[in-house]
């Protein structure tokens, strides 16, 4: 259920993307905006002067045709003027306010409705001069200004704009390539080593520097966080190792315990069941064992069957494996057999190493012996417990024959 809530979640790089490109946009339209109005401010102040002085001339010019009455003059010297940029149309009255001529630019290249709007807007009042001869009124000159210089430079300034926020764009996108490159790909860095480590176990990995301070010092701080958690997991691995072994084998004598046995047993009847081959249980008493515990102590019992477990170590091939069942019961699980004669090969070497004498530190020799009873998979069992249970059986049958040729012997002695 996380997962399409992680997808939807955003990247930092889209977020310091779209933080840039806003300040810059906003920056950008800012600055555009300032120098479009106080740019318009500007144009509008002089074009006003302009059009005082304009209306000026005009009365200067068309004087003499409002003393002599003449209309068509007046016109005439409207036209004269008329035509300098900025002006949207001229008329004259005369005292009586009545009109006496006037003039209109024609088309200027943009929509009526546009040009009369924004007119209206920027030139809400004309420029008015009264035309006076000897201190007396004779007339009035009206000047309307034009607005389509304005809209063209607000036009052009709007262009402009755009490109500089299409420079904008292009620039941020380069920004931010520059930002991944600089911070953000440390960063996932960082997501991508605390990532293996949680899914590998990946301790050993390091966060290489960055070339940034801040960046630099939390990767420090994190590269020292996983050497303790590289330790601290290195000896908690080592603790479970040493429990699972504590688990399976015998503290005395180094050998695998009973449960370790009959999983080897279990796994070795897998491994036959799907090889065909065979396999053989010895299970082996200690004689004499109990006489030197008794009469020695537990101390000189103990390093007798530490002697007895490194001798049977040594006599079983590297392909067997030898137990502790509890006491002094020992068992050898021999590897995969080709014929009965590699079952004898193994009890002959380890009766010969357990007829030699044993040097029991502070105590002296001591002689002991085995009792050895051997089960073959599949002919004895075809379970752990049945071949232990035949084999042990047979072990008791080798302990009594040889306990009743040891008494014949001594009878016949």
């Amino acid at each position: 259920m996380s997962a399409p809530c992680e997808s939807a979640l955003p990247t930092l790089r889209d977020i310091l993307a779209r933080v840039h490109l806003r300040l810059i946009l906003f920056a950008v339209i800012l600055a555009t905006a300032s120098l479009l109005v106080s740019g318009a401010l500007v144009i509008r102040n002089y074009s006003q002067r302009n059009l005082d002085l304009l209306a000026h001339t005009i009365g200067y010019t068309v004087e003499p045709a409002l003393v002599f009455g003449d209309d068509q003059a007046v016109r005439e010297g409207m036209i004269k003027v008329g035509g300098v940029v900025g002006i949207d149309h001229i008329e004259v009255f005369d005292p009586a306010g009545r009109l006496v001529a006037e003039w209109h630019r024609g088309h200027t290249g943009m929509p009526q409705w546009l040009a009369h709007r924004a007119n209206a807007v920027i030139w809400p009042h004309p420029s008015v001069d009264r035309i006076e001869r000897g201190g007396t009124a004779i007339g009035e000159v009206r000047v309307f200004g034009n607005a389509g210089g304005l809209l063209r430079y607000a036009i052009s300034g709007a262009v402009i704009a755009l490109c500089c926020l299409a420079l904008t764009v292009i620039a941020t996108r380069i920004l931010a390539r520059r930002l991944q490159q600089d911070v953000i790909e440390p960063l996932g860095a960082v997501g991508t080593l605390a990532h293996l480590v949680r899914s590998e176990r990946a301790f050993g990995r390091r966060l290489p520097p960055s070339g940034i301070a801040e960046i630099d010092h939390f990767a420090q701080d994190f590269n020292a966080l996983l050497s303790e958690l590289e330790g601290w997991h290195a000896g908690l691995t080592s603790e479970n190792a040493e429990l699972a072994r504590l688990a399976t084998h015998d503290p005395l004598t180094g050998l695998g315990n009973r449960a370790l046995f009959e999983r080897m047993v279990g796994e070795a009847i897998g491994q036959a069941v799907r090889s065909g081959a065979s396999f053989a249980v010895l299970f082996l008493d200690v004689d004499g064992f109990k006489a030197i515990n008794d009469q020695h102590g537990h101390e000189a019992g103990d390093a007798a069957l530490r002697e007895v477990a490194e001798r049977l170590r040594a006599s079983v091939r590297h392909v067997d494996s030898a137990f502790r069942m509890g006491g002094d019961e020992f068992a050898v699980l021999l590897g995969p057999l080709f014929n009965r004669a590699h079952v004898d090969a193994v009890i002959e070497r380890i009766e010969l190493a357990m007829g030699q004498p044993l040097l029991i530190p502070g105590f002296g020799d001591a002689s002991l012996g085995l009792s050895i009873g051997v089960a073959l998979y599949p002919d004895d069992g075809v379970s752990p417990q049945d071949l232990l249970r035949r084999a042990d059986a047979k072990m008791y049958k080798h302990k009594h024959d040889r306990r009743t040729n040891f008494e014949g012997g001594m009878n016949d002695a």
